[in-house]
Protein backbone atom coordinates (compact mmCIF):
# COMPACT_ATOMS: atom_id res chain seq x y z
CA UNK A 1 0.00 0.00 0.00
CA UNK A 2 1.07 3.57 -0.64
CA UNK A 3 -0.27 6.60 1.24
CA UNK A 4 1.19 9.96 0.21
CA UNK A 5 -0.22 13.23 1.55
CA UNK A 6 -3.26 11.53 3.13
CA UNK A 7 -5.19 13.15 5.99
CA UNK A 8 -6.16 10.48 8.55
CA UNK A 9 -7.07 13.10 11.19
CA UNK A 10 -9.76 11.98 13.63
CA UNK A 11 -9.85 8.57 11.89
CA UNK A 12 -10.80 5.43 13.80
CA UNK A 13 -8.19 2.89 12.66
CA UNK A 14 -8.14 0.63 15.71
CA UNK A 15 -6.75 -2.84 14.94
CA UNK A 16 -5.94 -1.82 11.34
CA UNK A 17 -3.05 -3.62 9.61
CA UNK A 18 -0.50 -1.77 7.49
CA UNK A 19 1.85 -4.31 5.91
CA UNK A 20 4.51 -3.49 3.29
CA UNK A 21 3.23 0.09 3.22
CA UNK A 22 4.82 3.45 2.59
CA UNK A 23 3.21 6.33 4.47
CA UNK A 24 4.61 9.73 3.55
CA UNK A 25 3.62 13.33 4.29
CA UNK A 26 0.46 12.11 6.00
CA UNK A 27 -1.42 13.47 9.01
CA UNK A 28 -2.95 11.50 11.89
CA UNK A 29 -4.18 14.31 14.22
CA UNK A 30 -6.27 12.80 17.03
CA UNK A 31 -6.42 9.44 15.22
CA UNK A 32 -7.21 6.22 17.08
CA UNK A 33 -4.74 3.50 16.10
CA UNK A 34 -5.17 1.29 19.15
CA UNK A 35 -3.70 -2.19 18.54
CA UNK A 36 -2.88 -1.27 14.92
CA UNK A 37 -0.15 -3.37 13.29
CA UNK A 38 2.54 -1.88 11.08
CA UNK A 39 4.85 -4.48 9.51
CA UNK A 40 7.67 -4.01 6.99
CA UNK A 41 6.56 -0.42 6.46
CA UNK A 42 8.20 2.94 5.85
CA UNK A 43 6.77 6.02 7.55
CA UNK A 44 8.31 9.34 6.50
CA UNK A 45 7.57 13.01 7.15
CA UNK A 46 4.27 12.18 8.82
CA UNK A 47 2.65 13.48 12.01
CA UNK A 48 0.60 11.75 14.73
CA UNK A 49 0.00 14.56 17.29
CA UNK A 50 -2.50 13.84 20.05
CA UNK A 51 -3.18 10.38 18.64
CA UNK A 52 -3.87 7.18 20.55
CA UNK A 53 -1.71 4.18 19.63
CA UNK A 54 -2.07 2.00 22.72
CA UNK A 55 -0.68 -1.52 22.19
CA UNK A 56 0.23 -0.79 18.56
CA UNK A 57 2.90 -2.96 16.94
CA UNK A 58 5.68 -1.65 14.69
CA UNK A 59 7.70 -4.57 13.34
CA UNK A 60 10.59 -4.08 10.88
CA UNK A 61 9.54 -0.49 10.21
CA UNK A 62 11.55 2.57 9.20
CA UNK A 63 10.60 5.97 10.62
CA UNK A 64 12.13 9.18 9.30
CA UNK A 65 11.04 12.67 10.37
CA UNK A 66 7.95 11.37 12.14
CA UNK A 67 6.22 13.35 14.91
CA UNK A 68 4.33 11.53 17.67
CA UNK A 69 4.32 14.59 19.99
CA UNK A 70 1.78 14.63 22.81
CA UNK A 71 0.39 11.25 21.82
CA UNK A 72 -0.67 8.29 23.92
CA UNK A 73 1.55 5.26 23.16
CA UNK A 74 1.21 2.97 26.20
CA UNK A 75 2.45 -0.59 25.70
CA UNK A 76 3.54 0.09 22.11
CA UNK A 77 6.03 -2.42 20.71
CA UNK A 78 8.79 -1.41 18.28
CA UNK A 79 10.66 -4.47 17.04
CA UNK A 80 13.68 -4.47 14.71
CA UNK A 81 12.81 -0.94 13.61
CA UNK A 82 14.84 2.13 12.71
CA UNK A 83 13.84 5.58 13.96
CA UNK A 84 15.60 8.66 12.58
CA UNK A 85 14.69 12.24 13.53
CA UNK A 86 11.50 11.08 15.23
CA UNK A 87 9.80 12.96 18.08
CA UNK A 88 7.93 11.55 21.06
CA UNK A 89 8.04 14.91 22.85
CA UNK A 90 5.52 14.99 25.71
CA UNK A 91 4.11 11.56 24.82
CA UNK A 92 2.90 8.94 27.25
CA UNK A 93 4.84 5.74 26.51
CA UNK A 94 4.60 3.86 29.78
CA UNK A 95 5.42 0.14 29.42
CA UNK A 96 6.40 0.51 25.75
CA UNK A 97 9.15 -1.61 24.28
CA UNK A 98 11.93 -0.97 21.78
CA UNK A 99 13.59 -4.27 20.92
CA UNK A 100 16.56 -4.67 18.59
CA UNK A 101 15.89 -1.21 17.15
CA UNK A 102 18.08 1.73 16.14
CA UNK A 103 17.25 5.19 17.45
CA UNK A 104 19.09 8.18 15.99
CA UNK A 105 18.23 11.80 16.76
CA UNK A 106 15.05 10.77 18.57
CA UNK A 107 13.40 13.34 20.86
CA UNK A 108 11.96 11.94 24.10
CA UNK A 109 11.82 15.35 25.84
CA UNK A 110 9.20 15.26 28.63
CA UNK A 111 8.00 11.81 27.54
CA UNK A 112 6.78 9.28 30.09
CA UNK A 113 9.01 6.23 29.63
CA UNK A 114 8.34 4.61 32.99
CA UNK A 115 8.53 0.81 32.72
CA UNK A 116 9.74 1.12 29.11
CA UNK A 117 12.14 -1.50 27.76
CA UNK A 118 15.03 -0.91 25.34
CA UNK A 119 16.41 -4.43 24.84
CA UNK A 120 19.32 -4.63 22.35
CA UNK A 121 18.53 -1.13 21.07
CA UNK A 122 21.18 1.36 19.96
CA UNK A 123 21.03 5.11 20.65
CA UNK A 124 22.70 8.06 18.93
CA UNK A 125 22.02 11.74 19.69
CA UNK A 126 18.95 11.19 21.85
CA UNK A 127 17.15 14.16 23.46
CA UNK A 128 15.84 13.13 26.87
CA UNK A 129 15.43 16.30 28.92
CA UNK A 130 12.75 15.96 31.63
CA UNK A 131 11.97 12.38 30.55
CA UNK A 132 10.23 10.23 33.14
CA UNK A 133 12.21 7.01 33.42
CA UNK A 134 13.10 4.67 36.27
CA UNK A 135 16.84 4.33 36.93
CA UNK A 136 19.41 5.24 34.31
CA UNK A 137 18.13 6.92 31.19
CA UNK A 138 18.68 4.87 28.04
CA UNK A 139 20.10 7.66 25.90
CA UNK A 140 22.97 8.91 28.02
CA UNK A 141 23.08 6.25 30.75
CA UNK A 142 23.14 8.92 33.48
CA UNK A 143 21.12 8.56 36.62
CA UNK A 144 18.77 11.30 37.60
CA UNK A 145 18.51 12.82 41.06
CA UNK A 146 14.72 13.01 40.71
CA UNK A 147 12.61 11.12 43.23
CA UNK A 148 11.07 8.10 41.56
CA UNK A 149 8.26 7.60 44.00
CA UNK A 150 5.15 6.84 42.00
CA UNK A 151 3.56 10.14 41.12
CA UNK A 152 0.50 11.28 39.26
CA UNK A 153 0.68 10.35 35.60
CA UNK A 154 -0.42 12.70 32.87
CA UNK A 155 -1.63 9.83 30.73
CA UNK A 156 -3.21 6.45 31.01
CA UNK A 157 -1.99 4.18 33.80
Amino acid sequence: CLFIDVDFSDAFLAEATFENCTIQNSRFYNANLQRAKFKNSIIKASIFPNSFLGQALFERCVFENVDFSNSQLPEVYFSTSSLLSTSFRGSHMKSSSFEESKLKEVDFTSADLRKASFRNTSFLNILDKAVLFYGKKPGDGKSTNQSWNEFESHGID
